[in-house]
């Protein structure tokens, strides 16, 4: 541990002892000693030239070693209250009538957390303590994308009023504001985003209420916002466990919030069920909508005999909406929407966009849902260029100078010629990238020089502009066909040619890295035949293990987590068995049929290995370009495929059928799909397969462009809102074994 030294008259140097206030906290963890070993030189001087006490507080606070919150309870002798567990609290950060919320630490992990302690004479509030470890029960019952997860809980002997026990439960920190908070401050929420937040509730409650839990508390003081919009569902100490014995409330006591209670609630707290929720969330979506409390007078009073419209204060409520709202309002349960599963079915229609398919499985539609608290970035820097090399070709010696000056502040490297001759030779000598080539050359012609480029490429890829300031669209055509992969008309701008020739570099990029992934899946296949005469076993376990070994390659570019490979397999052989045993594919999904499948599988994505990182895992909206690049994903990946199975004449029906997968599991039956927009029964069967699988696996997971989705609402979106997106046939088997979809992602979940 870093001391101080001092210097005899001999010039020997002693250590100073530290202030016995600094090596308490120190010891008790209150300030991490890592961070004293870590400090500066001037920070150590400062805090040990302090003279008292309070003056080595005050350092402390000043060099960022002690919060406010910690120099408050420490002035106020109150250092018990600092650690409790395992933990270090740092702020306060909330309050209620079940216990004081704090943002905290591990000690030794540093892990931020949310503690929440209950102060309290255990003996005197027997009650209050029985509700604080309900809630304890509760959370750690519930793991859920809208529920705040409990992590840890715990007892601190001597932290509470007169040394009695503090007890606590550890839950993830969530960054952001609560609902009230954030509503109060900005106003009302935009329309969509309020029955987004208002869906995530409920999906919440449907898995509380299936665990037997009623909330008993839905507020918007309950519900967190994430920076990215999400909403999570917090404060589960009034909640109602299923058990009769856990159920302590007193007939007649008032549990919950007025404005927010259900009238049936307000008379009894333990006579309720999963309906007083539904009136909770109505109400919290009231709040949303209009920035007011629903009910005043409050419910109960002789005042409030029916729910209010929200239409009176906020007149761009759609009819359709605020029936809904009156319905999950109802003072009469019987009136009320049943179920929170219900409750997300009335909301799911003014969802719009961001329930699209598109949205949700993949970036290639509108972009994830906008978020009123913050905005997600459009995109991710791009990565440091790779020095690309250019070959100018015109006549004009100004084009020339300019393309140069242009490309070069983008890191390429150019060179340049005036006419046709010596361009066929440059490009004999120079492994281009790419060529930007005028029609009007003397000598040979462009388009001459073009075709002799095609005919004896320098390399696989080799990119060719085409520039012209008064060729006809005939001509622009005929060259085009000649394999000119774009052009420019002049006069052009800069930026419009540093974007051609940027486009054409990425495309030529991702060709390259596509042609690398061939040649390894060639290599390996070669590997393979050259073991053929091994057992049939061994070689199906190697095709396996080479299969996972290269989409895991892929894999690891993006943001997915190995897991997702797995995952897909298993629903693959879920899916397909309850398949087999209906009507409509039971002559087709035969054993070896699935077997094979659930080995191709993992090659469905193989093409991304051509798709640049930047739109991989770019967390916005794709550009018109990008989108173009991310589908090409499946022709890329049939194709490295094809060329596998041209040369290779081994396994042919596993090749054929990861061929299928890899172009065809992004068509939608309706034909509105990509990239052939097949419909129907045109699309194979594996790939049908495939893509009800690999849709419900990226819905439940996170990616860098959405959240993760609960089962419920992944069910719901694949079901109720994709119309016309799966064979209709699959989908209801996948609606009947949805469960155990369910299964696998917790089995083997992010």
């Amino acid at each position: 541990m870093a001391i101080r030294t001092t210097s005899t008259s001999d010039g020997v140097k002693t250590p100073v002892p530290l202030p016995h206030l600094l090596r308490k906290l120190l010891a008790a963890s209150i300030i991490p000693p890592g961070d004293w070993e870590v400090s500066t030189a001037e920070t150590r001087d400062a805090v040990l030239a302090a003279p008292d006490d309070d003056s080595l507080l005050q350092a402390l606070f000043a060099t960022n070693l002690l919060t406010a919150f910690q120099l408050g309870r420490l002035r106020g002798n109150e250092s018990h209250t600092l650690v409790l567990g395992n933990y270090r609290i740092l702020e306060k950060i909330g309050a209620g009538g079940m216990g004081v919320v704090f943002r905290a630490e591990h000690v030794k992990l540093r892990k931020p957390v949310a503690v929440k302690a209950l102060f309290i004479d255990g003996e005197k509030n027997r009650r209050a303590l029985d509700r604080f470890f309900n809630e304890v029960l509760a959370v750690t019952r519930l793991k859920h994308p809208h529920i705040v997860a409990a992590v840890d809980a715990g007892e601190q002997a001597g932290a509470g009023p007169n040394g009695a026990p503090v007890p606590y439960l550890v839950m993830e920190y969530v960054a952001g504001s609560n609902l009230e908070d954030a509503v109060t401050e900005k106003g009302p929420l935009k329309i969509e985003q309020s029955c987004l937040v208002a869906h995530q509730v409920a999906d919440a409650l449907t898995e509380a209420h299936r665990q037997g839990l009623i909330h008993r508390d839905v507020k918007p003081g309950n519900v967190l916002l994430t920076p990215d919009g999400t909403a999570k569902l917090l404060d589960f100490g009034v909640a109602r466990l299923p058990t009769p014995e856990d159920r302590m409330t007193k007939d007649g006591a008032r549990l919950g919030t007025i404005g927010y209670m259900a009238p049936e609630q307000v008379r009894n707290a333990r006579a309720v069920d999963a309906r007083a929720d539904i009136f909770g969330l109505g109400a919290t979506l009231f709040f949303m909508l209009t920035g007011r409390d629903p009910f005043d007078p409050p419910v109960g009073s002789a005042g409030a005999l029916h729910p209010p419209s929200a239409r009176d204060f906020r007149s761009d409520v759609p009819e359709s909406l605020n029936a809904v709202l009156m319905r999950l309002m109802a003072l009469n349960p019987a009136d009320r929407v049943p179920t929170a599963e219900a409750a997300m079915r009335e909301l799911l229609p003014f969802l719009k966009s961001i329930t699209r398919p598109t949205a949700l499985m993949d970036p290639l539609g509108d972009g994830a849902a906008e978020s009123w608290v913050e905005t997600v970035p459009d995109g991710v820097p791009d990565a440091a260029p790779v020095p690309h090399q250019i070959l100018v070709v015109d006549d004009q010696v100004d084009v020339r100078r300019v393309c140069k000056l242009a490309l070069a502040g983008d890191g390429a490297r150019c060179d340049e010629v005036g006419n046709g001759n010596d361009a066929v030779a440059k490009v004999r000598e120079t492994d281009y990238d790419l060529v930007l080539l005028d029609v009007d050359l003397p000598g040979i012609n462009g388009e001459q020089v073009l075709r002799r480029i095609r005919q004896n490429p320098p390399s696989p890829h080799i990119k060719v502009i085409m520039l012209s300031g008064r060729t006809s669209g005939d001509e622009l055509s005929r060259m085009m066909n000649a394999g000119a992969d774009d052009f420019l008309t002049k006069p052009f701008s800069l930026v419009q040619l540093r974007a051609r020739v940027k486009s054409a570099l990425k495309l030529k990029d991702a060709q390259d890295r596509s042609e690398t992934l061939n040649s390894q899946l060639m290599t390996l296949n070669a590997e393979l035949e050259r073991g053929v005469s091994s057992r049939d076993s061994e070689l199906l376990h190697a095709r396996g293990a080479m299969v996972l070994a290269l989409a895991k390659l892929v894999e690891q570019r993006s943001a997915e987590t190995g897991s997702h490979l797995i995952r897909l397999q298993k629903y693959c052989r879920v899916l397909g068995d309850a398949a087999r045993r209906t009507p409509a594919f039971a002559d087709r999904l035969t054993p070896d049929f699935l077997q094979v499948l659930e080995d191709a599988a993992p090659l469905h994505d193989i093409g991304k290995a051509a798709v640049p990182d930047y739109i991989l895992n770019k967390p916005g909206r794709l550009d018109p370009h990008e989108r173009v690049l991310m589908e090409a994903h499946t022709t890329n990946g049939a194709e490295t495929l094809q060329e596998v199975a041209r040369k290779y004449r081994f396994a042919t029906g596993f090749l054929q059928m990861a061929i299928d997968v890899a172009r065809s599991h992004h068509e939608k039956w309706d034909g509105t799909g990509y990239p052939d927009r097949m419909a129907g029964e045109e699309i194979p069967l594996a790939a049908r397969l495939i893509a009800v699988c690999d849709v419900y696996d990226a819905l439940r997971s996170r990616r860098v462009y959405k959240p993760a989705l609960s089962h419920n609402m992944a069910m719901m979106t694949m079901v109720d809102a994709s119309p016309g997106h799966f064979d209709p046939s699959l989908l209801m088997v996948f609606r009947s074994i949805a469960d155990k979809f369910d299964e696998v992602f917790r089995e083997t979940g992010e």
